[in-house]
């Protein structure tokens, strides 16, 4: 909903808040008019449009700088451009000036932090973090172009494997991504969309980095260094949203580096063609693209939602004799409240946005991966156990998570955001151990796993009946 507010905002040139609810009319006509299955072709359509607009500014600026059109093999040249010239932007005798003011304004706030308690220290030490940002010369980080692909070490090391553990063992647990299986066949056409799915994915992800480098070089080249009065036209076009700030703190009429107050990232990729001075129409392509990425997400989130309201809450557990068109009006009922609280939320701008993708993550993880994995290829998982798997992890990740964050609670100086790597082994270790202190699983189920290990022509479908009747 972010995004779209952004998207809404920057080309129809309402105000953000604004730009949310009205970007979420797109949202519900995509969500309440279909189905699961109808959402997925939808998602397909929005992906074409969101990988095409992802590639094009990179490629087109890996040809323009290196004539080359493949950015993941030149922008390794690119970081080494980029080293180069952050060493030269802090070495200027202005920048450091710069720097130096944003240092005096850090003290001075460190100062009134002595005093300050709750809301208002809350807020001064964002605005400290702020202008320590600012100060910090990017002599250290652009001092040799490994740094970006340094190894980290010791308790970095650490934190670095259980995060990547958690994003990854958290996407197979992602109930919007486990319910896409719903509109597959068989358990083979599963597979084989799976691997698929990985491999335009994998087109995404692989792209990132360059995108990073190349949008780095484009604020190096295009921004550092030009005047206050005539600023590029993508600073006037997308400084309204709200995301940065350009102050001219020497008040010496020339851009520093340390003058571009970026208080939010999300607008890089968005605005990259437009900082590269790329033509207009590849600018309106990278909006379609988010705004489809934005659209492709919120409809799986919301259907998932609202589905798992209606349906595994009401029906299974409120209601059992709910119709049909019941628990379709209630389903269609939820996805719009959802929407619109999705919207407001959006609205506040919340600065911890990457950390709550992270805990999303970790939470899957940590309550659906060890089920999923022990339901398929251990036959003696049962209910019992699997639900005192998935409540032991979820909740020991949840405690970790809220104590980490809010009361210094600390296990092997593990960061907040990898939380999930502790609820994931004692999801396993209890899962079993209940496994085996209760009754094994019915022979139907068991001969369900089976056809699930070594699916069959026709079989799948059945098991997959089965399934949903034993469970």
């Amino acid at each position: 909903m972010t995004g779209v507010g952004l998207i809404v905002s920057r080309f129809i040139g309402l105000d953000f808040k604004v730009g949310c609810f009205v970007g979420l009319i797109g949202v519900l006509f995509c969500s309440v008019l279909g189905g699961m299955k109808s959402v997925t072709w939808t998602q397909v359509a929005q992906y074409i449009i969101l990988i095409l607009s992802y590639l094009v500014p990179v490629v087109y600026l890996s040809f323009r700088l290196f004539t080359v059109p493949v950015p993941q093999l030149t922008y390794g040249s690119l970081l080494q451009s980029n080293s180069t010239k952050a060493i030269a932007i802090a070495n200027d005798p202005q920048e450091q000036a710069t720097r130096a003011l944003w240092k005096a304004d850090s003290d001075a706030v460190a100062e009134k932090l002595k005093g300050a308690t709750g809301a208002a220290k809350e807020k001064l030490t964002a605005e400290k973090k702020q202008l320590d940002a600012q100060a910090t010369s990017p002599a250290k980080e652009g001092a040799t172009v490994e740094n970006y692909l340094q190894v980290p070490v010791g308790n970095k090391m650490w934190n670095f494997l259980a995060l990547t553990f958690c994003l990854m063992v958290g996407t197979a647990g992602l109930p919007h991504i486990l319910t896409r299986y719903y509109t597959t066949p068989s358990v083979r056409e599963a597979r084989t969309s799976v691997g698929w799915s990985l491999f335009f994915i994998f087109l995404l992800y692989f792209t990132a980095p360059a995108y990073a480098a190349f949008a780095r070089n484009a604020v190096f080249t295009n921004l550092v260094g030009s005047s206050v009065d005539k600023l590029p036209a993508w600073v006037n076009l997308w400084q309204p949203a709200g995301l940065f700030t350009i102050v001219d703190k020497l008040k010496d009429g020339v851009v520093q580096l340390a003058d571009f107050v970026v208080k939010s990232s999300d607008f890089v990729v968005l605005a990259t063609p437009e900082i590269a001075g790329l033509p207009f129409v590849i600018t309106g392509l990278v909006m379609a693209g988010g705004l489809a990425a934005a659209l492709s997400t919120a409809d799986g989130l919301l259907l998932t939602i609202s589905n798992g309201i209606s349906h595994d809450l009401y029906y299974n557990v409120i209601n059992k004799n709910a119709t049909l068109t019941k628990r379709l009006i209630i389903t269609k009922v939820l996805l719009v409240v959802t929407a619109l609280i999705a919207a407001w939320v959006a609205t506040a701008r919340l600065g911890i946005i990457v950390e709550m993708v992270a805990w999303a993550f970790s939470l899957a993880a940590a309550s659906f991966f060890p089920v999923l994995v022990l339901g398929i290829w251990w036959k003696r998982a049962n209910r019992p156990g699997a639900v005192a798997g998935m409540l032991a992890g979820f909740g020991l990740t949840l405690y970790y998570l809220i104590g980490s964050r809010f009361f210094g609670v600390s296990w092997f100086g593990t960061n907040t955001v990898a939380c999930g790597v502790f609820g994931v082994p004692v999801n396993f270790l209890v899962t079993i151990v209940v496994s085996l202190m209760t009754a094994p699983p019915s022979q139907a189920v068991q001969d369900l796993v089976t056809s699930v290990r070594y699916p069959k022509s026709g079989q799948a479908v059945q098991a997959r009946v089965s399934f949903g009747a034993e469970s």
